[in-house]
């Protein structure tokens, strides 16, 4: 890769290299636009957050779509800027990075965070210290031991410096991110997707703005991606077993790449990773935490961002949406069999999206690993999903102004539709090949 800064503006002459170039330029315009929406527009933060997501995804497809490989410098450095641009940002998107240092602050007190509400009394002195989202209060924490780790490692700072802390780890994740996908779409000849990861806005918001776990997810699914191309199957039992102690989605990754890598290789995998997750949660409960069964918690509290959960919860009764919820992932199961040995990334795909499809949340920030196995296999159906998923955003419009939590409809139908919409250009497309 040649080129620096000097000859950003001349790599690409003629008319591809000027959109290629305009379209970065408005890319950072729009990231740095994040800091005016708490002035311009305080009660409609959602709204704005969304029309700035919808500028940032014009301007990655017009990059993806006219760049060539004289211009991956400049969507690389865009890229780059733009997360480290965004380090300091205010946090409009969630205030999870506050549930993040707080739980990291009770772990580090010698309390178990995992039995330990916000709200008990125990803790009443940490309250004082560190900041608590209110609609958390009653729940213990439901991350895996490893996110836990990184929480108390950024707590160790203490309430004013913590979130700092936080937010350079997390930046520190999507920041390398980039130079390891750009890697990886090079051994297959593809990196001329790399503006789908180094310009996603999903990617760059969700890490500089949200502060979210899921930048160290998709830096994990991205390294595992690695070592699959390498054939280290022990290595990728590893990343992918680490990945589980931050979030369990990886966990899906793993189940596709397993099928794909054959009996003997998968069995290798899957050892490796069995016992990373083993050693981590031996740790944990080893040093009197009790992790397991907190999930349940966040599924018994959060309803917003998935559409089928939503129409099937409205007209089953319980029985029948477990029966129908346990029937659709049996489906989705078989089509990753099936999918995986010839086209793992795809099976890949499939495996990351039944989960989120499946559950009755899908925060636009979980969708974060998705990005760079779409940038391997572009599929209409992902991108569509990944630039339509922050609409549900419009919720924290009256959130923030007002303290209520009341999702409209309309996010759900625009998500759905696009899953339609995309499935049936993916489809066609598979027919004409």
């Amino acid at each position: 890769m040649r080129g620096d800064l000097a000859t950003l503006p001349r790599a690409g002459s003629g008319f591809a290299g000027w959109i290629t170039f305009l379209a970065c330029a408005g890319f950072l315009a729009a990231s740095l636009a994040v800091y005016g929406i708490a002035a311009i527009a305080p009660a409609q933060t959602g709204t704005a957050y969304i029309v700035v997501h919808g500028l940032m995804t014009a301007t990655m497809l017009a990059a993806w779509r006219w760049g060539r490989a004289a211009h991956l410098p400049l969507i690389l450095v865009t890229g780059l800027a733009a997360r480290i641009l965004l380090i300091p940002a205010p946090m409009l998107s969630s205030n999870d990075a506050e549930r993040y240092l707080w739980d990291g602050a009770v772990a580090l007190a010698g309390f178990d965070p995992y039995s330990v509400a916000p709200a008990d009394e125990l803790v009443a002195g940490l309250r004082a210290m560190w900041a608590t989202p209110p609609e958390h209060a009653a729940y213990p924490t439901l991350y895996p031991p490893v996110a836990l780790s990184l929480f108390s490692l950024a707590a160790l700072a203490g309430p004013e410096w913590g979130i700092w802390v936080w937010k350079l780890i997390a930046s520190f994740a999507g920041i390398a991110l980039v130079p390891l996908a750009l890697r990886l779409l090079r051994k297959r000849g593809l990196e001329r997707h790399i503006a789908l990861v180094a310009l996603s806005p999903l990617l760059v918001l969700e890490t500089g703005v949200g502060a979210h776990i899921d930048s160290v997810v998709a830096l994990i699914v991205v390294g595992a991606l690695l070592a699959f191309d390498a054939r280290r199957p022990g290595w990728m039992g590893v990343l992918l077993g680490l990945g589980i102690g931050v979030k369990l989605l990886p966990g899906a990754v793993l189940a596709a790449l397993v099928v794909a890598a054959g009996w003997r290789s998968g069995a290798r995998m899957a050892g490796a990773a069995i016992a990373t997750v083993g050693g981590i949660y031996g740790f944990a409960f080893a040093g009197g935490w009790r992790p397991i069964g907190s999930l349940l918690v966040f599924f018994e509290k959060w309803r917003n961002g998935s559409p089928l959960f939503t129409l099937l919860e409205a007209h089953l009764p319980n029985a029948g949406l477990l029966a129908v919820l346990g029937a659709l992932a049996l489906v989705a199961g078989v089509a990753v069999l099936v999918v995986a040995h010839k086209r793992p990334v795809i099976g890949a795909q499939i495996a990351l999206a039944t989960p989120l499809i499946l559950s009755p949340v899908a925060f636009p920030w979980y969708l974060s690993a998705l990005v760079p196995l779409s940038a391997v296999a572009p599929s209409a159906t992902v991108l569509i999903w990944l630039s339509t998923s922050p609409l549900i955003y419009e919720v924290r419009d009256r959130f923030v102004s007002e303290g209520v939590w009341t999702p409209a409809l309309w996010p759900l139908i625009a998500i759905g539709a696009g899953w339609v919409l995309g499935a049936g250009i993916d489809a066609r497309r598979e027919l004409l090949k």
